[in-house]
């Protein structure tokens, strides 16, 4: 007897639906740990690895966590002490966050992606931060430093993932966080030492470089303006465009002119722009934001690549 189309989708549901609510091994979610972050420090040669678990005692939707840590010589056994911490089976398919130590390179950061691959083997959707500086009590800031970096990628719409240790070859760009607010971008180049870039402007403009976001958010003139835009960045010739469409331009101090605020915010952009190459000059062949692929599919593979400029254009 052949089932009707909508039946088998109704099949096809409860299967997956099952399958979500077994943790797809048999055993009820609610009888296991859920890890929606894990975070990782380091202090001299010792790690320090903390999971931030979904507490399911707690009311529905009060978004509650609790906390488990450990330490060890390595990032792997800092992990597996802090699992071995828990009663019930560790569940990894729910985690969305990863910090790494505020120290790190592209090596530690490979190591420690490598690790959550092998182990957890999370989502695409998975983030990656690094903390800016040493943690003194996990179980007091684990669920604030989960919740505030959440915070930090919805305001930001910043977003690397663990695939992104890898797929970039010569340098990967990470979001930084910082426990005053906003975040920082750390460049982490094979060969060199990491340069994090401060300011939101010169962090956002080098998340909206490397592909990070696609949104312009910030203050700037020293805190005395904010802005917030939508971007598009174009190659045009040896040069860059920077498009930022649906401005929102807005003076904090009174005393600021209303006037001068496109033309102060293109002069941040460009002075951002220029440190950070300035600053990558110093890590070898790094190209985090592809200036070279895109003079040498403008000119050929031949062309000697040039310092671009960066022109800012604002649309109505």
């Amino acid at each position: 007897m052949a089932v009707s189309k909508n039946k088998a989708l109704f099949l096809k549901g409860c299967l997956l639906m099952s399958l979500l609510l077994s943790g797809c091994g048999g055993q009820a979610l609610s009888e296991r740990e859920i890890v929606r972050g894990v975070f990782f420090t380091r202090q001299q040669d010792a790690f320090s690895a903390c999971l931030v678990l979904a507490d399911q005692s707690s009311e529905k939707d009060s978004g509650g966590e609790k906390i488990s840590a450990a330490q060890g010589s390595t990032p792997a056994q800092a992990l597996e002490r802090a699992e071995q911490a828990l009663y019930g089976d560790v569940y990894y398919g729910l985690l969305d966050l990863a910090a790494l130590p505020s120290d790190t390179d592209l090596s530690m950061a490979r190591e420690i992606g490598g690790l959550l691959y092998e182990n957890a083997q999370p989502a695409p959707e998975l983030s990656v931060f690094v903390l800016d500086d040493s943690v003194s009590s996990w179980a007091k800031e684990g669920s604030v430093l989960y919740q505030n970096m959440k915070s930090l990628e919805k305001t930001y719409k910043v977003h690397c993932g663990l695939q992104q240790l890898f797929s970039q070859e010569e340098v990967c760009g990470i979001p930084g966080y910082i426990a005053g607010g906003g975040y920082d971008f750390l460049l982490l180049p094979q060969y060199g030492s990491p340069v994090r870039c401060h300011g939101l402007v010169e962090a956002q403009l080098a998340a909206v470089l490397c592909g990070q976001t696609s949104i312009l958010k910030g203050t700037f003139a020293s805190g005395r303006a904010a802005c917030e835009a939508r971007t598009q960045v174009l190659a045009e010739g040896e040069d860059l465009q920077i498009h930022l469409r649906d401005t929102m331009l807005t003076v904090l101090d009174p005393s600021f002119s209303e006037e001068a605020l496109q033309s102060v915010l293109e002069q941040e952009l460009q002075r951002s722009f220029l440190k950070l190459q300035q600053q990558m000059q110093c890590s070898g062949e790094a190209d985090p934001f592809h200036l070279r692929f895109w003079q040498s599919c403008q000119y050929g593979p031949d062309f000697d690549p040039q310092p671009p400029t960066l022109e800012v254009i604002f649309e109505s």
